[in-house]
This record gives structure tokens, sequence and C-alpha cells, in this order.
């Protein structure tokens, strides 16, 4: 336990230490008195219209998680549970709000708590596979990408495809994917039965691709759920004054995505800065304008979570303190 504890301490700090490392090395390559000025340039109404772009995804999202849990409860909880996990996740480090929604969706009949988890794991999944595959398709606006890196993106992408063949062969054959899983895991310095339970959690989340059906629309929701959020990167965009065009924009967001998969502090402050702005500038884009983007877009996604998470506790009848108190507790069981 008090391993598990300095580990999770270690991991607190080193991703404090990488957000002010990227802020740092931000205001290094742009003044912030700059960042001031494109901020005051930006133009609010656009970025009122972004809200509804982040409104909209939060929306489908919650239609597809519902869809995993085989359409067992209602849409309006798994909405505003889904919405309290996003909250937490941007003010708690540790991904705290992914445990939470565990524990709220737990607790709704006929839903467990592994059964929350495993659905959540498979979700992260969809989702960077999706980004992964994307990332090929946004580089007519990359030219300035070395070929190497643009045949590595492309390798990516082929390799994203091949691994979402992979997972429904698994899913369909989940016994002998079980028994490969205990095959490879028993030659492994790891412990083969808590990786297996994890693997086998991972394939009962995947069960909606088994049928045919059903794999379709999860595979579509996981397409259309990420159309709000280019246009809602693209509008703000706009407001700042950069014109960008589907690809750039989709390249952002995919940078955006991988950036904040790195350690850092709570509410991926400072990585999630530092990925964009570099992403906009290395597409040729004003360095202020890149920069203002990413404040913008950054606080308005925190301040919308936030926002749509209190609500999601009000609804739900849940306090901050309880929900968090359970999330502990889990997290406790689990290292």
């Amino acid at each position: 336990m008090e391993q598990a504890a300095e580990r999770k301490t270690t991991q607190l700090w080193l991703g404090i230490a990488i957000s002010a490392l990227s802020l740092a090395g931000l205001f290094l390559f742009i003044k912030p008195a700059e960042i001031a000025a494109a901020l005051r340039n930006a133009r609010l109404s656009l970025v009122g219209v972004s809200f509804l772009g982040i409104l909209a995804f939060v929306i489908l999202r919650a239609f597809r998680w519902r869809f995993m849990l085989n359409n067992d409860i209602s849409w309006r909880q798994t909405f505003h549970i889904q919405n309290i996990g996003y909250m937490l996740t941007m003010l708690l480090p540790f991904r705290a709000g992914d445990l939470a929604r565990a524990v709220l969706i737990g607790n709704v009949p006929p839903i467990t708590l592994a059964r929350g988890i495993s659905t959540m794991v498979v979700e992260r999944l969809l989702d960077m596979l999706f980004i992964v595959t994307m990332l090929p398709f946004t580089l007519a606006e990359a030219d300035r990408l070395p070929d190497w890196m643009q045949a590595g993106a492309r390798g990516s992408g082929i390799a994203a495809i091949a691994a979402i063949l992979i997972l429904i062969a698994a899913a369909n054959q989940r016994p002998s994917a079980l028994k490969i899983s205990a095959a490879i895991l028993n030659r492994l310095p790891l412990d083969t039965d808590r990786w297996l339970k994890r693997a086998d959690d991972l394939l009962a989340g995947l069960n909606s691709l088994t049928r045919l059906k059903d794999g379709v629309v999860l595979i579509g929701y996981s397409i259309i759920i990420w159309l709000p959020i280019l246009f809602s990167y693209r509008t703000v965009m706009q407001a700042v004054n950069i014109q960008p065009t589907w690809a750039m924009t989709g390249f952002v967001v995919a940078a955006a995505a991988l950036s904040i998969a790195a350690p850092s502090s709570p509410g991926q402050i400072g990585v999630f800065h530092a990925g964009v702005t570099a992403a906009l500038v290395f597409l040729g884009q004003d360095k202020s304008a890149a920069a203002s983007f990413a404040v913008i877009y950054h606080a308005l996604n925190l301040l919308s979570m936030v926002v749509l998470g209190a609500i999601g506790l009000t609804r739900t009848g849940a306090t901050l303190g309880q929900v968090i108190a359970a999330a502990k507790q889990i997290g406790r069981r689990q290292t």
C-alpha cells in the first residue's frame, strides 16, 4: 500500500513538472504579451458557437456509452454520470473522473462496477484508434513533415485499422483469445491472473462487436462523435483569425489528443497548450494566434466540463465529497 502511495505521489509530481516545463517552453517561445494581444482581438461570438460543438460531443458520447451498456439504463443517467467524471478528470489528478464514473454507473442496476470500467477502457481505446486512423488523412496540410514521419503516420493508421480488426476477432472468439493471452502472460514477469482478468473485462466491453449490426453502430458512433469537436476546434480557430481547412483542423485535434496522453497536472494544463500551439505553428500559423487558440479552447472546454459536471451532481443527487471518497476507495483496491 505504501509503495502504491509513493508511486502515485511520484506520478503527480512528474505530471506537474511536465505541465510546468510545457508552459515554460511555450512562454519562452511566445511572449505572454503577444498572447494577450491576440486574445483581445478574438471574436467571442464564435467562441460561444464553439460551445455547441462541445455540448454535441458529450451528448453523442453518452449515447455511445449507453449503447455499450446495452441500453440498460436511461440516457439521462448516463449523460449526467459521464459529465461528473469528465469534470473530476479536469479538476483532479490520476484521471480520478474515470473511477468516479465507474462507481456511479456501477450503482445503477443492472450495471456493475466491472462492467462500467470495461466499457470505459474500450471507449478510450476506440477514441485513440480513431485519432490514429484519422491522422494520415490530415497530412495534406503537413507538407513540411519529413518523408519518414509521413510514412510513420500512415503506417500508424494502417496499424490502427489492423488493431480494430484484431479486437473484433478477439471479441468474437473470446475463449480462444483468453487462452492466447494466458499463454503470453505466463511468459512475462507479471501477475497473470490480474492481467487476464483485465483482458477478460476488455473483451466483455467489446461485446457489441460480436454482432455485426451492433458493431457497425458502435464504430459509427466512434466516428460521428468526433465531428462536433472538429467543428468546435475550427470555430475557435476562426475566432482568433486563423482560417483553417478541415484537414488542418483534424491535424490539430490529433495533436491535442496525443499530447494530453502524456503525464500532466489535472486538466492537461501545459501539455495541451504546447501540443496544439506547436501543431499550428508547424502548419505555418502565427504563433501568437496559435497560442491564443490553445488558451481559449482549453478554458472553454474546462468551463464546459465543470458546468456540465456540476449540473450532473445536482441531477443525480450525489455530492462531490461522496463521489471522490468512493473513487479513492476503488482506486486503493486496484493498486
